[in-house]
């Protein structure tokens, strides 16, 4: 009876400890990114436990299930690193004749005021999907098996991401499915000429071993041979 008086204070003591530490009271967030057929940028943030400490300007939200979702769209990366409130991200983008190259470098020191108050105050994930083969990457996850090649960061409560700056945080490898589709049609339509030249050699040859000037000669010999043989 003793033992059992002396664990119930020590496991009602530890069931305090877990119920009001911080990070048993922070929210979660989804932080998604990611782009469609012509370029686009959609950008989407579930939050879950909290609520938001200053309005966010060009967003849509909406609520449901005890979440609350923002949503927002941009034209390319571009646009998207040079918006507010989303992930601090320089962009560097190098384009090359069959495939093209997006970089997107962390910018310590650059986070707006939205991230790093989901940092301080929430854990959650950071999700982008770029339309493209993964090449590098800092994320914990990395699934370029799926058919929307996702890389996924883990970030618990007050992470510091400092060290995730001067690392490619993501590197995509996009292929130009136009450029390709026409250099596919080229080298079949040249596949096709070659082929037909060569079988018109091979007819022009066949007619010429056939019709040749000394064969017709011989032919016309033989019948001229044929009718004297007949007079006579």
């Amino acid at each position: 009876m003793k033992v059992k008086k002396k664990i119930l204070p020590l496991f009602l003591i530890v069931f305090a400890v877990l119920i009001f530490t911080p990070v048993a009271w922070a929210g979660q967030y989804q932080w998604l990114v990611s782009t469609d057929g012509q370029g686009n940028i959609h950008e989407s943030i579930s939050i879950e436990g909290l609520e938001l400490e200053k309005q966010l300007e060009g967003w849509n939200s909406r609520d449901g299930n005890g979440s609350q979702t923002w949503e927002r769209t941009h034209k390319d990366w571009y646009e998207y690193s040079a918006a507010t409130n989303g992930l601090p991200l320089v962009v560097e983008k190098k384009n090359y004749l069959v495939f093209s190259s997006i970089i997107l470098n962390y910018q310590a020191g650059n986070e707006s005021g939205l991230f790093k108050e989901l940092l301080s105050r929430a854990e959650g994930d950071i999700i982008i999907q770029a339309g493209g083969i993964i090449q590098k990457s800092s994320a914990d996850e990395i699934d370029n098996l799926n058919q929307e090649p996702t890389a996924t960061w883990h970030l618990s409560l007050g992470q510091d991401l400092d060290a995730l700056e001067g690392t490619a945080f993501l590197q995509v490898l996009h292929l130009n499915g136009l450029v390709i589709s026409l250099i596919i049609l080229l080298f079949g339509f040249v596949g096709i000429t070659i082929w037909y030249l060569t079988y018109i050699r091979r007819v022009n040859k066949l007619i010429m071993e056939e019709y040749s000037l000394d064969d017709i000669e011989k032919v016309l010999e033989k019948r001229e041979a044929e009718n004297s043989d007949e007079k006579n």
